[in-house]
């Protein structure tokens, strides 16, 4: 009978413990699941094109311009004028932005605001222009593309009711210059000069346009 006393004490001992232990480990707090790397999983970042970082390397900065109006119907003697132009790389260096303003005798107080990016797809520049002088506020500025060493845009819209072409060719790069020639007609074999816009560094400013580069395709 003792030794059966015994062995019950024991086996409940052993019964108590087990309990006990188990309680500690219950209430011990659970280890932190390890987390997956920093950035494990994450969309990769879009990188600019290497079209994208050559014009931003070539444009940027804080310019003078000065305007040259041809005479033309609006403006039979032509004109003048002068301004200033901030061309600055959009987010990521993935577009370009330019903001212009300029006092002329065609416009005293002309304000402009665009945005540029390259179209992979098509191989060409693209971009919306806004200003205070389009009666729609804003037209997409259609596309452009290098030519040589030339940067030429071509736009089709309407003047007056009659269908208008307009083609820009930024040439004569230089590292503190670069030259925007204007040229506009009813189609591609009848356009004429109408504004030649020089864009000089402005003072205390770096130069950066062209950085003794020549463009290519």
């Amino acid at each position: 009978m003792k030794k059966i006393l015994w062995r019950t004490s024991l086996l409940l001992s052993i019964v108590a413990i087990g309990c006990v232990m188990l309680a500690q480990d219950s209430s011990a707090p659970a280890k932190p699941k390890s987390s997956p790397p920093a950035g494990a999983g994450a969309m990769a970042m879009p990188t600019a094109a290497p079209e994208m970082t050559k014009l931003v390397k070539m444009m940027s900065g804080s310019w003078m311009v000065s305007e040259k109006i041809y005479p033309s119907p609006m403006m039979p003697n032509g004109g003048t004028g002068r301004g200033t132009a901030t061309i600055t790389p959009g987010p990521g260096g993935m577009s370009l932005i330019e903001k212009y303003h300029s006092s002329s005798s065609m416009s005293p107080n002309f304000n402009g605001y665009g945005t540029f990016w390259w179209e992979p797809k098509d191989q060409v520049y693209r971009g919306v222009w806004c200003d205070n002088m389009t009666p729609n506020g804003c037209d997409p500025s259609g596309t452009t593309k290098w030519d040589g060493e030339n940067l030429v845009g071509t736009l089709q819209g309407e003047m007056n009711g009659k269908p208008m072409m307009t083609r820009f060719i930024y040439s004569d790069w230089k590292p503190n210059s670069f030259v925007m020639t204007m040229e506009m007609g009813p189609d591609a074999n009848n356009l004429q000069k109408a504004m030649v816009v020089t864009y000089s560094k402005a003072s205390g400013a770096a130069g950066t346009a062209g950085k003794g580069e020549k463009p290519t395709m």
